[in-house]
């Protein structure tokens, strides 16, 4: 994985309107929410229910004499009534905006505290008894002692399904299939005394057919210990952020 290489988020709508159904983008900018911004692309109304379908991960170079790598992750919804039209309603020449108008720099606020930005892929992690897999948080790391999805930061030149398998397996030792797309969303926090911190979160559901003991493969990292759960058993832990989120939006859908 190359650290270096420069990275973009998209946002693209799938809608109808009375010429037939549409395909907008447009380039996710620090602090913006994806689904906030496709319902803006399309006009509408702030808690218009929309359908994640996919997010897709291009790893090119930039036309011309100097071309630039560049790490887009594109995410797609849907209104419901236009899900169906895709992938079919992709463009021949790939989505927009394009890589030559993605490949400038935002213009960074001038200040003494960072500004992190972190695209990130998380799992509802299931088997075939109906258990759940949650990570603890180790401490020294934001949110120690609560129990986590599995997941974690997507490298540059990875897409969110490999990084979902890649971490789901060094968290809990688990080899699962990465299936449907859950959702995505943002979070967005400046905490005391630290740097602004804004992350694009990918939830997903994975499927462990036979599952192995749960261990912690990975050293020195942000996990401490694992376990299986039941859905009943989730009321008495104390949940991340992270977790709770992608189970209300689980259970919403």
């Amino acid at each position: 994985m190359n650290p270096a290489l420069p990275r973009r988020v998209t946002v693209h709508l799938l809608f109808r309107t009375p010429a037939g159904p549409r395909l907008l983008g447009a380039r996710v900018l620090y602090g913006q929410d994806p689904a906030t911004l496709a319902r803006t692309l399309g006009g509408l109304p702030p808690d218009a229910p929309l359908r994640a379908l996919d997010v897709i991960t291009e790893v090119a170079s930039t036309p011309g004499r100097n071309p630039t790598p560049l790490h887009v992750d594109r995410v797609v919804f849907a209104t419901p009534d236009a899900a169906a039209h895709w992938p079919a309603i992709l463009p021949p020449q790939g989505l927009e905006p394009g890589l030559a108008e993605l490949l400038p720099e935002e213009p960074e606020p001038e200040g003494p505290l960072p500004r992190l930005r972190r695209m990130a892929s998380y799992g509802v992690v299931t088997d075939p008894a109906g258990r759940i897999m949650l990570s603890l948080i180790a401490d020294g790391f934001p949110g120690a002692g609560t129990w986590h999805l599995p997941g974690g930061g997507v490298d540059a030149g990875e897409d969110v399904r490999s990084a979902l398998r890649r971490e789901v397996l060094e968290e809990t030792g688990q080899h699962g299939v990465v299936g449907r797309l859950i959702t995505v969303s943002s979070h967005h926090r400046t905490p005391p005394n630290a740097g602004e911190v804004y992350a694009v979160w990918v939830f997903s559901h994975v499927h462990v057919a036979h599952p192995a003991p749960a261990r912690v493969l990975e050293k020195g990292g942000s996990t401490a210990d694992c376990a299986w759960f039941t859905p009943e058993q989730l009321a008495g832990l104390r949940l991340s952020t992270t977790t709770r989120r992608g189970l209300e939006f689980l259970i919403r859908g």
